[in-house]
């Protein structure tokens, strides 16, 4: 499925662990064309269809550029640039050795298992490496030339340390990764993860992410909206609204399984066991 979420600006659906409307990959139709977020290596049948629908050659695919090297947002890189064999990936800093080397690789897939489960890393799918050659490394600051328009990169730490934002300076499209949260079903959620969330840096970076001012805000999970301001200000609250209602819960419940239950109610999250984690770690 493909979905025009802004001018030149299409949502895929990656269906992530086989659900429809969990991750979006986007296609930027410019001049020289971008993926951005490949998604999870087992989605890649539904990137490769996706490109294709939106009328686009993989072979013409300029930049490949997953926000940040998670497997929901990442994993597929590797296939995908296998289909796009024109395409430079461009990556943070940080995350590039997570794309390129195999002992990394394999340790951030033992770590996504150990955070989200062997049933959830498998729905994930293995990632493919990347070629070095293939990588344009990035700290975010540069801009990506795509001969009609330039996607400007930020530095989007907070979720992960290895996270860039990137807004097309000709519609104003911001592509967010998870620095803004979820967007999942009609729900703004929070996404606090192990080992790397920081509620100080996600917070200034989503306060660098309204100075923008963007037209569209596109989030990986899921979809884009029309009201980037009023959406990151509503996340401003909420990040710190859910991390004090961890602390509540722990400071009750000893039991993680006894804090997630609390919680379930007023947070329908998919990821909730996952976030909770990631809170408790900072405390």
């Amino acid at each position: 499925m493909v979905t025009q979420v802004a001018e030149d600006t299409h949502a895929l659906d990656a269906r992530m662990m086989g659900i429809p409307g969990a991750m979006s990959p986007y296609v930027v139709e410019a001049a020289e064309p971008v993926v951005v977020d490949p998604g999870p290596a087992a989605g890649i049948e539904y990137v490769v269809d996706g490109i294709e629908e939106v009328g686009i050659d993989p072979d013409d695919v300029a930049y490949l550029l997953p926000t940040h090297v998670h497997l929901d947002h990442a994993g597929a890189t590797g296939a995908l640039a296998e289909h796009c064999p024109n395409a430079t990936v461009v990556v943070h800093e940080r995350g590039v050795d997570y794309l390129t080397d195999a002992a990394k690789r394999d340790r951030l897939y033992e770590s996504a298992r150990a955070a989200v489960g062997d049933e959830v890393a498998t729905g994930y799918g293995r990632p493919e490496l990347v070629d070095c050659d293939r990588c344009r490394v990035v700290s975010g600051g540069e801009s990506i030339d795509c001969g009609d328009r330039s996607l400007e990169l930020v530095h989007a730490p907070g979720h992960a340390p290895h996270q860039v934002a990137a807004l097309d300076d000709r519609t104003g499209t911001l592509f967010a990764g998870d620095a803004a949260g979820m967007n999942l079903f009609g729900e703004l959620l929070p996404t606090t993860p192990a080992p790397d969330f920081d509620l100080e840096l996600s917070l200034e970076t989503v306060a660098r992410l309204r100075e923008l001012d963007a037209e569209t805000l596109c989030y990986g999970h899921f979809g884009a909206r029309d009201d980037p301001d009023d959406a990151l200000a509503t996340y401003t609250d909420l990040l710190p609204e859910w991390v004090a209602a961890v602390e509540d819960a722990a400071a009750t419940h000893e039991d993680r399984d006894a804090i997630v239950a609390t919680l379930s109610n007023e947070w329908p999250s998919p990821t909730i066991e996952r976030d909770v984690v990631g809170v408790l770690q900072t405390l």
